[in-house]
């Protein structure tokens, strides 16, 4: 993504640099208009502001009833407008829970804390030089990732803000290091967190789930699958296992009548063989071994000609090679007309699929259907998160923007339902922008995102189809 204009190097220094804990951002205001026997303390405390904040904003205004102040936003509106109480410790029984809406099982009002771990490897910024930091922060693609999950979060939090409930953040960098996430752990209590987000590596999560296994503080996985069998531990990237089964029952569903064939390379036989116990009628191919016995990752037209079917044919492709995808992608459009059908498929879409090689118009001409944890932005939706994060931010979301935002919002609206722990909430289906949650707990407690979609290529974009 990369540094766009000032402002953002300026909010990330603020952040990372001075590690306090950040409030939400806004750029507008609440308009209060002060009641009788209402001094300014009692207005501060309603909306949860220092005393001097509102003095700064409302220069010269004496606090009589009737007189208008500018409030600027924090997290939450103003409690005694909203008629929300200060807390709630309800816990729904499970006959009265929503489980159309989690919105609808809100009952606990108490502030949320949430510590959120992220390697922006600050120490590697020259903070005395403002070139050389927009430089760094330019061309290192993990504090990008970083910054914009942060960005999300933040987001996330000004969604939620409507609801009324306190929400603090406290930001810690890993900066992609062991010893600097020992230390964090040995000098901060995380245990006085609802929630510990990150890392986002695999690795550095791991280390941080077992090093504070003692706690009762859930750790989320935010961006990468981990096999953590940790009770404290939410995994919020549905498995391969998951991905794999929800393809597999897509085309098992499917009434129309195929024929059904699967492509590997001899990387991904195991997969190969997979799909072929399911579906025993179907048609194996293997990418050509030369004489050397290396794979070619390739095969050419004659290898698959007079194979396929007039009518529907469902094509299993399974490999990591770019090359592959390209060669084969490119000879089953040549065998696609008016009587003959072909969808391509895989169980796994890695980035082979997504490389410049890779035609779209082809992907789209064989309907490429593939499982995915998230579906992607159509032109104008959800446009007024588009343009209140591009007023912001000055740029387009990225995907991890919005993961932030989608998964910490979810989280947030979990939390105020009660205990992460009810099984039953957390079946709930939860849909946003770009993802959706659905958690089930497995025999050791961690809990895993259980819900994910099948994506279709059509007339050159991508199409929901569940």
């Amino acid at each position: 993504m990369g540094i766009r204009n000032l402002n953002k190097g300026i909010f990330f220094f603020l952040i990372v640099f001075m590690f306090v804990n950040y409030t939400q951002s806004q750029t507008d205001f609440i308009i209060h208009k002060v009641r009788k026997n209402q001094d300014i303390e009692k207005i501060a405390m309603i909306y949860d502001v220092d005393v001097n904040i509102i003095l700064e904003f409302n220069p010269n205004t004496e606090i009589k009833k009737g007189v208008k102040l500018k409030i600027p936003r924090i997290f939450n509106e103003s409690k005694e407008e909203l008629n929300i109480p200060e807390t709630q410790n309800i816990i729904k029984s499970e006959t009265n829970l929503n489980y159309e809406s989690l919105i609808g099982n809100i009952t606990d009002y108490k502030k949320k804390k949430i510590a959120v771990m992220l390697p922006f490897r600050t120490k590697n910024i020259n903070f005395d030089s403002i070139e050389d930091s927009k430089e760094i922060i330019k061309n290192d693609k993990l504090l990008n990732i970083s910054l914009d999950f942060l960005f999300g979060i933040e987001m996330a939090v000004d969604s939620f803000s409507k609801f009324g409930i306190d929400v603090e953040v406290k930001i810690f960098d890993t900066g992609a290091d062991r010893n600097i996430i020992h230390e964090l752990i040995k000098k901060n209590d995380f245990s006085s967190y609802d929630l510990v987000i990150g890392p986002l590596t695999s690795n550095a999560f791991k280390y941080v789930s077992k090093s504070i296994s003692n706690s009762n503080v859930k750790i989320v996985s935010p961006l990468s699958k981990t096999d953590l069998e940790n009770g404290n531990v939410i995994h919020t990237i549905p498995s391969d296992d998951l991905l794999f089964n929800k393809i597999i029952s897509f085309v098992e569903s499917d009434t129309v009548p195929s024929q059904k064939f699967i492509i590997a390379d001899s990387y991904n036989k195991i997969i190969s063989d997979k799909i072929k116990k399911i579906f025993p009628d179907a048609h194996q191919f293997f990418s050509r071994i030369n004489d050397s016995g290396i794979d070619t990752r390739t095969m050419v037209y004659d290898s698959l000609d007079s194979t396929f079917v007039k009518s529907r044919n469902i094509v299993f492709l399974e490999t990591k090679d770019q090359g592959f995808v390209s060669n084969i992608t490119s000879i089953l459009n040549s065998f696609v007309n008016d009587s003959t059908e072909i969808i391509l498929t895989t169980t796994n879409k890695n980035r082979a699929f997504e490389g410049v090689n890779i035609s779209n118009y082809n992907m789209s001409n064989l309907n490429f259907h593939y499982p995915s944890i998230n579906r992607s932005i159509r032109d104008n939706d959800n446009d007024q998160f588009i343009k209140k994060y591009s007023s912001r931010y000055n740029s387009f979301p990225t995907k991890y923007a919005i993961r932030g935002h989608d998964l910490v919002l979810d989280l947030l609206i979990r939390l105020s339902c009660g205990e992460l722990d009810n099984n039953n909430l957390n079946l709930v289906e939860s849909e946003y922008i770009e993802n959706k949650f659905k958690y089930v707990k497995d025999k050791n407690g961690a809990y895993n995102n259980s819900s994910a979609y099948i994506m279709k290529f059509e007339d050159l974009k991508l199409v929901e189809i569940e």
